[in-house]
């Protein structure tokens, strides 16, 4: 489409992680609760909202060379943005409405469960270069990430912290596409990992010790 650039992603990152959403949201409508526990600020808001900023904060800083003539710094900001809403509708699908309605399932029935959705879900397997080794390492990455996923959301019960880690990997990934280099996108994907998972033992460790009292 002959659109700018940032106009184009925002209609993806609409279209395809909000289509998780708003099914989301049609089922609850339609069915009820289904033993929801989650919301998106879940637990501890601040912590939650802290954790949606680390990625975007992490990109800005680093900054995103363009040819759209937006400051890198700002164009940083945006496509990291884009990428945090886009998981954000992933994730109130997958570990919020999914996970929820599963309950009370087993941990290992959720985790494969919503793996295998999720997998199917993005339809690598109609790429006619696709073989079936490198479907079998999606599928199992896709259901080894859903199981630490619903981990995060099950201590949060937030949907922005589990989004702010699926980010990451959206922008190790999907930021290819917008003509990062891979050694800047590991960079800011791993620093954003970082500081994700000091913020994530806080938390923890804070419900311990409340828990302990």
């Amino acid at each position: 489409m002959d659109w700018p650039f940032l106009q184009t992603v925002a209609v993806a990152v609409l279209l395809l992680g909000g289509s998780i959403a708003v099914a989301a949201f049609m089922s609850w409508m339609i069915f009820g609760p289904q033993n929801r526990t989650s919301s998106l600020f879940g637990a501890k808001p601040v912590l939650a909202v802290l954790m949606a900023i680390v990625p975007i904060s992490v990109v800005a800083v680093v900054g995103y060379e363009n040819d759209f003539g937006m400051n890198p710094h700002l164009a940083g900001a945006a496509m990291a943005g884009l990428l945090v809403l886009y998981a954000l509708g992933e994730e109130i699908g997958w570990r919020g409405y999914m996970n929820d309605a599963l309950s009370p399932a087993p941990y290992i029935v959720r985790g494969l469960l919503i793996g295998v959705a999720w997998w199917a879900w993005h339809f690598w397997f109609l790429d006619e270069g696709s073989t079936m080794q490198e479907q079998i390492q999606l599928l199992a990455i896709l259901t080894a990430t859903s199981f630490l996923f619903i981990s995060i959301v099950g201590m949060s019960r937030s949907w922005l912290s589990v989004a702010a880690f699926h980010s990451v990997a959206h922008i190790g990934i999907l930021a290819g596409a917008f003509d990062v280099p891979t050694n800047k996108r590991l960079w800011m994907g791993g620093i954003a990992l970082v500081i994700l998972i000091a913020i994530h033992s806080y938390w923890q460790h804070g419900d311990k010790k409340a828990a302990s009292r």
